[in-house]
């Protein structure tokens, strides 16, 4: 159950790897298309309603708004694409057929009913059927448009819903024979025909089932606005103590682009979710403020102060031989962390050799980094550069002052707390293990030298994907491979043909190995596990 789970997790990273760009467009967009912003940067001349460079960044705004708009259908296409085991693009495209159907056929329903988009507006309800304003926004919250077809408003849920039953299909029918007369229809093309008709049946059964779960959502995300710190205190560590076992992201999606993250009315629109009414409060210009409780101010804190106090707390713990090797391990996962916002790597560094300084001293430390970010009504989304960049360039809309403390204090704390538990009870983190460091080759290259290491990076490269497979048992014992963000996902045959844990670690540079399940394992390696992936696939005819 638990590798399901996390194959679920993994699958909902297909779509969140646009969130990031979309982010990123909206905030460079909406900052060079707001008259005050251009105003206070004193562009007004050069950047003019109607001028290209005004067109160019409202064309770069619109680009993010297309991935706001259509989450829900990215998902029902990303998790299908995700869950795949073999004909993933087949998924991906039934996948758009279910959730098209299942709308439609809402949006039939509810126009059969009387029920459109002028009948259930906040006002209407407010006004025809005198309900008190906070009923009337709750009750207008479940209703939305998808596609340009009105229906029920279920953002990622309904997108999710429709990529799960889409991918379980799609594995049980992909390959499907059909008599000799229908064999046209046979194998792959059997999946899209067959999710026609279950997305139609699930848009007649969600017509009725989902105002109850519409309003249970609604009550659910009130009491979690309603929690306050408590609440921001226990969904920190909820959040933090899920990432070994690769779950986190089935905490941070629901809240950040579902009802569970609250719902308001900006610019005229219902957003629900914490990021999307974070960004939609920064595309619109009336908006004059930011989300405080976004649930992501906390982690500027961890990965600009917390976590570096940490880096730098292993590297006075190293021995005199080690320290530039451990410099060198230690400064570009810093950097990457700072830049991208990956923190497993120097994460799962004391995860593995001190489980303790995990779950005892960073998860509830995490959980108090985010309840005083929100004390001091922080207003940033993310929590590295390629996030908060976008919104540094409408200050006005920004409270960043906490950060002014809180991130030196943390550094400190961390730094003085690691150093202190590190040397009082002798964990091995990087470079106290008994042994010397080799010697470096530091000089200048010449571009031959340059083109030489290229072509032998590449075939190093190749020949550490064969390790990897090896080490699983060979091709032949690999029933499913697949990496999310940090970490090779693997389901094998036979778990006796895997190499050992110290095999991988020791030979094989992977920061850690989590056994998921009895034939399911994790192996970390951080940012780098996209091109290590790639090469794997590659060697193994996925790519």
């Amino acid at each position: 159950m638990k590798q399901q789970m996390q194959m679920i997790g993994q699958a909902m990273l297909v779509p969140i790897s646009i969130i990031t760009i979309g982010s990123m467009f909206m905030g460079f967009g909406s900052a060079f298309t707001n008259t005050e912003t251009l105003a206070a940067l004193h562009l007004s001349s050069l950047i003019s309603k109607g001028s290209p460079g005004y067109i160019a960044f409202s064309v770069m705004k619109a680009t993010g708004d297309v991935v706001f708009r259509n989450l829900p259908l990215f998902f029902s296409i990303g998790v299908a694409f995700g869950l795949a085991k073999k004909e993933k693009a087949w998924a991906a495209f039934s996948g758009a057929v279910c959730f098209m159907a299942m709308h439609y056929i809402l949006n039939t329903l509810l126009d059969s009913q009387g029920i459109s988009a002028q009948t259930t507006t906040a006002d209407w309800f407010i006004t025809q059927q005198h309900m008190d304003p906070v009923s009337a926004v709750q009750k207008a919250s479940i209703y939305t448009t998808e596609l340009g077809m009105f229906t029920y408003r279920m953002s990622v849920f309904g997108g999710m819903a429709v990529g799960l039953t889409t991918a379980w299909l799609h594995n049980r029918l992909y390959n499907v024979k059909l008599p000799l007369v229908l064999s046209f229809f046979a194998g792959t093309r059997t999946v899209p025909i067959v999710t026609l008709v279950v997305g139609a049946l699930m848009g007649v059964a969600l017509y009725f089932i989902w105002p109850p779960i519409g309003w249970m959502l609604a009550q659910f995300s009130k009491m979690i606005g309603d929690s306050g710190l408590f609440g921001t205190f226990i969904w920190a560590i909820a959040d933090k103590s899920l990432l070994p076992v690769g779950l986190h992201h089935l905490i941070t999606t629901p809240i950040r682009l579902t009802e569970l993250g609250g719902t308001m009315e900006i610019c005229g629109n219902l957003v629900s979710g914490t990021t999307n009414i974070y960004m939609a409060q920064l595309g619109c210009e009336s908006s004059h403020e930011l989300l405080v409780r976004g649930f992501q101010s906390g982690r500027v804190v961890i990965h600009f102060g917390a976590l570096p106090g940490a880096a730098l707390a292993m590297y006075h713990c190293s021995r005199s031989s080690h320290k530039k090797v451990v410099a060198g391990l230690l400064l570009p996962v810093v950097a990457t962390m700072m830049l991208f916002g990956i923190t497993e790597p120097i994460e799962y560094t004391f995860l593995f050799v001190a489980p303790w300084l995990f779950y005892f001293v960073h998860v509830p430390l995490t959980g108090l980094i985010f309840v005083l970010s929100e004390m001091a009504n922080i207003s940033v989304y993310g929590g590295c550069l390629k996030d908060i960049l976008p919104v540094l360039l409408q200050p006005d809309k920004l409270d960043m002052w906490g950060y002014l403390w809180l991130t030196p204090l943390f550094f400190a704390v961390y730094y003085f707390l690691f150093r202190y538990l590190i040397t009082r009870f002798n964990v091995m983190t990087p470079g106290r293990e008994e042994g010397s460091a080799a010697d470096e080759d530091v000089r200048l290259f010449s571009k031959q030298d340059f083109k030489d290491k290229t072509n032998a990076s590449t075939a190093q490269s190749s020949l550490f994907a064969q390790q990897i497979i090896d080490a699983l048992g060979g091709p032949q014992n690999i029933s499913q491979f697949d990496n999310c963000i940090s970490r090779l996902r693997v389901e094998v045959i036979d778990p006796a043909r895997v190499a050992s844990d110290d095999v991988w670690k020791k030979s094989l540079r992977a920061k850690g190995v989590v056994h998921v399940s009895e034939k399911g394992l994790q192996v970390i390696y951080g940012a780098e596990v996209v091109m290590i992936a790639g090469d794997c696939k590659e060697l193994l005819g996925e790519a």
